[in-house]
């Protein structure tokens, strides 16, 4: 049963390397860190940032470093988050100029 759903829009160039740390968890800081491009770096950070406030929004509050967004060998996006265990959780992100974007939905466990 879907528990509920989120969706969120950021422009990128709002989100600056300052505020990696309270947007990104380890995982996501060594990746960012990876990266050469600063425009690369700014949209993974705008990115990360859309489908966290999307989570938030479709199962509760939860702090961004403790979600830990990283794409799969195909690029998919998957959520680690000890506080929302036991739920399944789809996200997608994109970006396209300007912005970035991040859906999610919840699912309940059955009971």
């Amino acid at each position: 049963m879907i528990q509920g759903i989120g969706c969120d829009i950021v422009e990128i160039a709002r989100l600056k390397d300052e505020i990696k740390h309270k947007i990104l968890s380890p995982n996501e800081l060594r990746v960012y860190d990876r990266f050469t491009s600063e425009s690369r770096k700014q949209e993974f950070l705008a990115g990360r940032f859309a489908v966290k406030e999307a989570i938030v929004k479709a199962a509760g509050l939860v702090p961004f470093p403790e979600m830990d967004v990283i794409d799969d060998e195909n690029g998919k996006p998957h959520l680690t988050c000890a506080r929302l265990s036991g739920r399944t959780i789809h996200l997608s992100i994109s970006h396209e100029k300007a912005f970035a974007i991040g859906f999610c939905v919840v699912e309940a466990p059955d009971l």
